[in-house]
């Protein structure tokens, strides 16, 4: 790897850190503020830790955790790591971290080996640090390696006004193989290859999360149970540079508020994919707002892509792109919500159905792309050519072109069939009839 790319990728942590803090909830943990001396107390001495109370025990600087209950975590652990182990006991684990800086050269900080849930709490206004590997190690990252810096074989969630910095030098960031649910906190990921990376499920509702990743910033990888594989934002905000994908889920990605802002760039790790948002079987936008600049697609689904409400802006190669190719199937529904999207190919690619609705901007810059199906709302498409940076009127709104475009889809509720509606591109205008 370059180290430009890298010096790069240290500064967006250090920036990616510094949003963290100033956007740390104030709402106390799970919900209330806790009592800083409840549960089970393990300081962190450096090279190993003191206990006081049952569950917990110490070897070296392992701390393995084997019993239900709660376990607040503070101070500092140099190449050590938590362990949390109930055994046959299938129980609950609470981790409230205050003030903990954990850091592992050869595996996770934080390891989940057996338990039911474990949640990780993130004590009110404290500033928690794990680490996996050490920065050397991302000129050597390998996808193939394991050692995430937080690592759960079991369900894992994060809550609290806290917050934590994740540095996954050696591979992923966090990883969970089950179900992985963020609530709360302010929480920043830096890794080498993906940054936040779920077997079954991913889902955030409420906090910050601040991704900077050599591969895809949010992933799920497998859907073999029913129902499973999906990646799910209904409220918090999140914001992602990858150099993959920035979100993938293996099936259903569904996006009903908050917001999500990501930009996928030249991969830091292989030269994979690096599309925008990307799922398996279905792409939905029923509220919120997503932002996505793009090498690739913007939006991408095997399956159907339904755009129902919310806000969504899309600078990409390809905008939105549906089914797989020569399918036949794999539809892009726009029933409400508002859409723009800047092309340098196609702006609206759909093997099955395209059909239009809510407010739509598209600009293209193929000469491939389609008309909507017809039975949709009003809506004009032209060949009208606009260069980067040149201002483009429609109505009384005002845009800077991001990408140079060479045909002009936009649809809106304003429109009437037959009317003839005013588009200028710097000085050139145009009287178009509205379909």
């Amino acid at each position: 790897m370059k180290k430009g790319i890298l010096t790069a990728l240290g500064l967006c942590l250090l920036f990616l850190c510094a949003c963290g803090r100033l956007q740390s909830p104030l709402a106390g943990e799970s919900g209330q503020e806790q009592d800083r001396d409840s549960g089970v107390a393990v300081t962190l001495t450096g090279s190993g830790a003191e206990v006081k109370g049952g569950g917990a025990s110490v070897s070296g600087s392992v701390v393995t955790i084997g019993a239900v209950g709660e376990y607040r975590i503070s101070g500092t652990l140099d190449d050590g790591q938590i362990v949390v182990d109930t055994g046959e006991d299938k129980v609950d684990v609470t981790l409230v971290l205050d003030g903990a800086q954990i850091s592992n050269s050869a595996g996770p900080a934080i390891l989940v080996r057996q338990a039911k849930n474990v949640h990780v709490v993130l004590a009110r206004d404290s500033e928690n640090v794990l680490t996996s590997g050490t920065e050397a190690d991302l000129a050597a990252a390998d996808e193939n390696r394991s050692g995430a810096a937080i690592f759960s074989e079991d369900d894992l969630s994060f809550e609290g006004g806290g917050s934590l910095t994740v540095r996954g030098y050696l591979n992923n960031g966090i990883t969970c193989k089950d179900d992985l649910k963020i609530k709360g906190g302010a929480i920043t990921v830096l890794s080498a290859n993906n940054g936040v990376r779920a077997s079954e499920s991913l889902t955030v509702t409420g906090g910050t999360l601040s991704v900077t990743a050599g591969n895809d910033g949010l992933k799920t990888s497998s859907a073999a149970k029913e129902g499973k594989g999906f990646i799910e934002l209904t409220d918090g905000s999140v914001s992602i540079r990858s150099g993959g994908d920035g979100v993938d889920a293996v099936g259903e990605l569904r996006v009903t508020g908050g917001s999500l802002q990501t930009e996928s760039r030249q991969d830091l790790v292989s030269n994979g994919s690096r599309k925008g948002l990307k799922a398996g079987t279905l792409l939905s936008v029923t509220g919120g707002s997503v932002s996505v600049r793009a090498d690739e697609d913007g939006l991408r689904c095997d399956g159907n892509i339904r755009l129902s409400g919310g806000s969504v802006s899309i600078i990409a190669s390809t905008g939105v792109q549906s089914g797989v190719k020569d399918s036949g199937a794999g539809d892009i529904e726009i029933t409400g919500g508002s859409l723009f999207v800047s092309a340098a190919g196609q702006a609206l690619k759909a093997e099955g159905r395209l059909s239009l609705g809510g407010e739509l901007l598209a600009l293209s810059n193929s000469d491939k792309q389609r008309r909507p199906d017809a039975g949709g709302p009003a809506y004009v498409m032209a060949d009208i050519e606009g260069a980067k940076d040149e201002r483009l009127l429609l109505g009384m709104d005002t845009i800077i072109v991001p990408q140079s475009f060479r045909v002009l889809l936009y649809a809106s509720s304003s429109l009437r069939t037959g009317e003839t509606f005013a588009v200028q591109v710097e000085d050139r205008g145009y009287s178009l009839t509205v379909r």
